[in-house]
């Protein structure tokens, strides 16, 4: 047990852990099965993926004891006096990547304003709100008007299950008014695609040279394969696994730039790996991505915002994919509870008194192995990033600083620092720069910019 306050730093973290899953994109309950697929086409009352709207939005805030938060009303007006851009979308992916864009903006501004967020019930009323636009339709095919509708089609390509039938549910109420003979509109044949975006099932993936920085790219269309495309996930899996951004892209070798670019220069020799769906176990950062609000620092890059509700829906469309080719995303762990240590612990020790005939405090091995592999994925547990050794060291400071163990578990972070970089015989330069970031960071500095940049 690491020499900490475990009232406050542990239980915080195992109660992190508990809402994590609840807010888990992936988890079996929220995962639709074969019979649940995400087939909107005909949906028109009814909901297969539960009723979220079982009260009114207002109702649920008075019995949480919250007000409404005071950023709802001016972003979701702001938002669909900008959505005239939508009316330029050629195709469902050019919906789906104005509405990303949209949602993403609104919400950015209001974590840099520091705002308490409440996202879901956020996007609830922005579909009431935009349902009503809808309807205001004073002049045939007004701009306004048609500009909410567009919204409320591109929500049901980039919002979560629960939030596509909403949509999709409001689009059906306002049927009979967008649609009706005497409206004169003219709708784009494609539109009645943007609720159905699939993937194929092929999928390539991607990890930076300390091993914690995670790709995935998905191969998507829509249906008839129109507008084929890849679905990019950018995961840092450094500290606590999180969305550090993604996108669509023309192919492969694209997407794969663009993540290359947005790691640095640990991921400059990255290519892309394809998955063999017999083993998805390299797909489990997908499963343990913590998309809920419990990690939301306020810092995160506009890229992160623009990606928060379509990489929740893509996971959703990944697994309804694999399950189609008869495999599956890997059963979700508790990375907080259950972590044996003994053999990490044993290894560290053999090599400690091979390359310095060290006997060190059996305690501060203790508290630093679990330290550093609580809450890490598995296959991420020899990573040596600069971010986690920043991530970790922060964690480590929270501990009580005179006792013995915190005294020699950072005395011996420099030899546990090359112990993982030869166990994961990654570069002698990312060697050095792991090195330097535990100097840096160890005298009240920051790792440098390019690693892990815009992830904090």
């Amino acid at each position: 047990m690491a020499p900490v306050s475990r009232n406050r730093r542990s239980n915080a973290k195992k109660q992190q852990s508990n809402k994590k899953r609840s807010g888990n994109p992936a988890s079996p309950k929220n995962i639709p099965t074969p019979r649940e697929r995400l087939d909107l086409s005909d949906l028109r009352t009814g909901n297969p993926f539960g009723d979220p709207s079982g009260l009114s939005f207002l109702q649920r805030l008075a019995g949480a004891g919250s007000a409404r938060p005071d950023w709802f009303g001016p972003s979701i007006e702001g938002l669909l006096d900008e959505a005239e851009v939508l009316l330029d979308a050629q195709g469902p992916r050019q919906l789906e990547d104005m509405t990303a864009r949209l949602l993403g903006a609104q919400v950015h501004k209001a974590v840099q304003e520091e705002h308490s967020l409440a996202l879901d019930y956020w996007v609830e009323e922005l579909i009431d709100a935009a349902e009503r636009r809808a309807r205001e339709r004073p002049v045939a095919g007004a701009p306004g008007s048609r500009a909410a509708d567009l919204v409320l089609h591109g929500l049901t390509s980039v919002g979560s299950p629960a939030v596509a039938h909403m949509a999709d549910a409001a689009l059906s109420r306002l049927y009979p008014v967008a649609h009706g003979t005497d409206t004169g509109e003219d709708w784009p044949d494609w539109l009645g695609s943007a609720a159905k975006p699939l993937m194929t099932g092929d999928v390539w993936t991607m990890r930076d040279v300390y091993g914690s920085r995670l790709g995935v790219i998905a191969a998507t269309s829509y249906p008839n394969g129109a507008d084929p495309a890849v679905y990019l996930f950018d995961i840092d899996a450094c500290g606590f696994v999180v969305l550090a951004g993604g996108g669509t892209f023309d192919d492969v070798q694209q997407a794969a730039a663009a993540w290359r670019t947005a790691v640095g220069a640990a991921a400059a020799d990255c290519i892309p790996q394809p998955l063999d769906k017999a083993h998805t176990e390299a797909l489990r950062c997908l499963i343990e991505v913590d998309l809920s609000e419990i990690t939301i620092r306020g810092t995160e890059s506009r890229a992160v915002w623009d990606e928060w509700f379509r990489a929740l829906r893509r996971v959703h469309d990944l697994s309804d994919a694999l399950q189609r080719h008869g495999s599956s995303l890997p059963t979700p762990l508790n990375l907080y509870q259950d972590i044996d240590v003994t053999p990490t612990v044993e290894a560290f020790y053999a090599w400690l008194r091979h390359e310095h005939g060290d006997e060190p405090d059996p305690e501060a091995v203790a508290a630093l192995v679990g330290e550093w592999l609580e809450g890490a994925l598995p296959d991420t547990a020899d990573s040596v990033s600069p971010h986690r050794i920043e991530h970790r060291l922060g964690l480590i400071n929270d501990w009580i600083p005179e006792h013995p163990s915190t005294i020699g578990a950072k005395r011996l972070l420099p030899h546990w620092v090359r112990f993982l970089a030869q166990r994961a015989d990654i570069p002698d330069t990312a060697t050095a720069a792991a090195l330097a970031t535990l100097a840096t960071v160890s005298g009240g500095g920051h790792r440098a910019a390019e690693h892990c940049r815009d992830v904090h």
